[in-house]
Formats: C-alpha cells, structure tokens, sequence
C-alpha cells in the first residue's frame, strides 16, 4: 500500500523540528533530567491525538504489518484492564502498560511526519555515552554503591546498557557519514555496558549473549568465517577480563548470587537467609505461580499481588520476603500471577508480533537503512525480554515511556524509509 507523508495542517516544518529536537532530548536527558522523558513523550502523544481526530482519512489507512502491531498493543492493555476491572480497579498498576496503548498515536504521528535518521542515531548514542559519565560520577565521584541516576539502579543499568546496544546497530549508518563517525556507535556500545556494570545491576547482564546472537545472526553473511572466529574470541577475552578485575565488581556480584541460591537451598522457608535479594525473587516467583495455579485464567489481577503473597506468607508457606514489593520482580510471574494465562499470551504476543515484524525487515528490507532500524528494534524487544526475567520493566514508569517510545519511533522510521523507495520507483 502506497502511503504518501501527510504534514499537519499546522506547520510542517515545525513539526518536524519538534521531532527532531525531541529525538535528540529525549534520550540525553532520560537518565539525567527529572520527568523530561515523560513530557516528551506526553507531548507526542497530544499531538498524536490531535493528528488522529483532524487526519482520520488517512491515520487509520493501515497496513497488514501496521495492523498487527496495533493488534499486539490493543489486546495486551485490553486483558490487562478487563482482568484488572474484573479484580478490583487499581490504576497505579494499569497506568504504567497505557503508555503502550498511547504509543500507537505517537507512531501515526511519527509516521506521517517522518522521522531523520540523523537524529534517531546521534541522540541514542549521545544518550548512552552520557550515561556512563552519570555512573561514573555517582560511583567515584559521590561515593554511591552503585550507579543509578534519576532511578532506581536496575533501570538505570537496564536502559543504558540497551541504548548502548541500539546505537552499535546503527554502525554501518555512521561508517557512512565520515571516516571517524564509527567510533561513535562504538564508544556508545561500551559506555552502556559500562553504566551497566558500574549499576551491579546483575538481571540485566542476562541480555547479554541474547544480543550477540542476534549480532552475530545479522552479520552472518556478510563477514568471513574466520572473522566470526576472531570476533567470538574477542568477545570472550573481553568478559573474561571483566569478570577477573575485582574494580568492576562483576565477580563479586556473581559470587552473592551464588550463594544467595545455596543459602536459599539450604535454609527453612521462615529463615532471614532467604531475605537476599536472589532468595527474594525466588519466593516471589514461587507464591505468583502458586497465585497462578489457583487462578490459572484470569489471575488475580493486576494490583493485587502482595496482599495474595501475604495470605501465603501467613499459611507459612512462603518467606515474609515474599510480600516485600506490590509485583513479583518479573515480567513473566507478573502476568502469569495478575493475569493468568490470558496475560502471559497476551504479554508474548506484545514481544513476538513486533520481533517478527523486525526480523522480516532485517530478511527482506528493501534498504540497509531499514535493516539498521529493524535491527534496533530488535535489540529493544529482546533486551526486554531478557530484563523481564529478573524485572518487570513495562511496569515502571520510565522503562515502559522509553520501550513504547522507541517502538513508535523504529516502526516509524522504517515506514519512512518505504516511503521514500516507493516516491523514487
């Protein structure tokens, strides 16, 4: 289907200056300026709005892949507010997933506006390498234990280390624009990593080999065999040295979280030793899939897990670590205890509709510009994924605003690019 980019009926350039400024804002000040990510993001969505209710004609002209998308987000909020409404309303846990449901006007927008890449790359990897200069002041500078910004040091970790994994999809994109440009996507990649070390945020390090899978699934063919060789061994030397230097604390944590499992083995279920912060999400995580078995449909709805986990801390079945914190620290245990099966498939459905679409861009994108965004969405969609074990990121506030956010912004991208192929033929 042959879209053409309709401006607003206000001013075109000024909408475009406003995207771009906001795709440089935006991740520079995620981490490092108070609520600024969330005015961003409300502002795309008033003007979101706006262009939806003036430009019906063409905002709901739609493609199979748009509509799947959209599909994805509507079902998930949709079973997460029924099932909710179903148990008792609680906003402040529905709140946090309206973020994905507003995403969809702020891809219209994005999408019929058009979105720089110039701006998209620079501002990611801008943000990343801000981001380890905010760690490394709270760490060496301020003296904190671990790094953590604005936030709490597991989502300070978890989005610096996947901006710094975005902008290195963006690398062939920079090689272009000048001989040293691709120094940027680089140093951003290492920056992230950085942030994430100096954070101790452990969870989030379980990405880590889904995405250089992906990396090395992208490059298959178009690097030699042997460099592949070289790449992976880098690779590992480069972790085995991480871990080896006690300054990075990486072994140390690894350590803990070994024996927090063996303390938790060994131990009865009302001892403290289970209080780590390992042993605690291991009693959370038993007392959801128990709240799942005995609501395996509907769950007990979303709000309502530590006044469940309480009863079990009560019957002694589980340790009172189990009702330390309103959700189960995992995306996965959140959906299965809040919303049963129904939100655990809807939840996959809201990963898996978007990841395909992003690996059919990569298989078949018309373009390596399109290739580069897809494979940015990608690495988003797999890095929450993989934070969702040990984290539920779509329900904190900054987390989910940032995933939704780029969604829009990778899908939007890429449509442009389609589009600017389809006026050339």
């Amino acid at each position: 289907m042959n879209l053409k980019l309709v401006p607003l009926s206000l001013n075109h350039n000024l909408s475009v200056f406003f995207i771009n400024l906001a795709l440089i804002l935006y991740p520079v000040t995620l981490l490092l300026v108070p609520k600024m990510n969330g005015l961003i993001f409300g502002l795309f969505v008033l003007v979101g709005l706006i262009f939806v209710v003036r430009r019906r004609d063409v905002a709901f002209i739609v493609s199979r892949d748009e509509k799947l998308l959209y599909l994805s987000i509507i079902a998930f909020f949709l079973v997460v507010l029924l099932i909710t409404v179903n148990a008792g309303f609680v906003y402040k846990q529905v709140g946090k997933y309206l973020y994905l449901l507003l995403a969809i006007p702020v891809y219209i927008y994005l999408r019929h506006n058009g979105v720089r890449l110039s701006y998209v790359w620079y501002g990611l990897a801008i943000g990343a390498i801000i981001t380890v200069g905010i760690a490394i002041n709270d760490v060496m500078i301020k003296g904190i234990p671990r790094a953590r910004g604005l936030t709490h040091m597991i989502i300070f970790g978890d989005l610096a280390l996947v901006m710094g994994c975005m902008s290195m999809a963006g690398l062939g994109w920079y090689k272009q624009k000048g001989a040293w440009q691709w120094f940027l996507p680089i140093a951003a990649l290492f920056s992230g990593v950085y942030a994430s070390i100096l954070s101790q945020s452990r969870g989030g390090w379980i990405a880590i080999p889904f995405l250089l899978i992906i990396l090395f699934w992208y490059i298959r063919s178009s690097i030699s065999f042997r460099l592949k060789i070289i790449l992976a061994v880098l690779i590992v030397i480069i972790l085995g040295t991480v871990y080896t230097i006690p300054q990075t604390g990486v072994s140390t944590q690894i350590d803990r979280t070994i024996n927090s499992l063996q303390q938790h083995s060994d131990s009865e279920i009302t001892s403290n030793k289970r209080g780590t912060s390992v042993g605690t999400r291991l009693e959370m995580w038993q007392a959801s899939w128990k709240m799942f078995q005995e609501n395996p449909i509907l769950g007990v709805g979303w709000g309502h897990y530590q006044e469940q986990a309480q009863l079990q801390v009560d019957q002694g079945l589980r340790n009172k670590s189990a009702a330390a914190f309103n959700h189960p620290h995992s995306q996965y245990f959140s959906a299965l205890a809040h919303g049963g099966s129904l939100g655990f498939v809807t939840l996959m459905v809201l990963f898996f509709i978007p990841a395909r679409l992003f690996v059919k861009y990569i298989n078949h994108g018309e373009t390596d510009d399109i290739k580069r965004l897809a494979l940015a969405g990608l690495v988003l969609i797999v890095a929450y994924m993989a934070f969702g074990i040990s984290e539920p990121m779509l329900e904190r506030s900054r987390s989910v605003n940032f995933f939704a956010f780029y969604l829009a912004v990778f899908m939007a991208a890429i449509y442009g690019q389609k589009e600017v192929i389809s006026r050339k033929s």
